[in-house]
């Protein structure tokens, strides 16, 4: 499932989530608001064609986030 899709069903526009982002060399982190994500303000909207592998909810506090989604860019 595309990160975008998986997004759409998350109800919670205040959601923060974090991004755990697997691009072959090493692995970047990014965090945003769900409600931004969906009005085009964040940067997040790259990563939308990347595969979910796993997501995790309550994850570590770093950054306060609620959803820890691991992805990796399609081959």
């Amino acid at each position: 499932m595309k990160l975008e899709d998986f997004l759409s069903l998350v109800q919670d526009e205040e959601a923060r989530i974090e991004l755990e982002i697997d691009d072959e060399e090493d692995y970047q982190y990014h965090h945003f608001w769900l409600s931004d994500f969906r009005s085009s303000l964040d940067t997040a909207k790259y990563y939308g064609d990347y595969e979910v592998s796993s997501f995790s909810f309550e994850p570590e506090k770093e950054r306060d986030a609620q959803i820890r989604i691991y992805i990796k860019q399609k081959l």
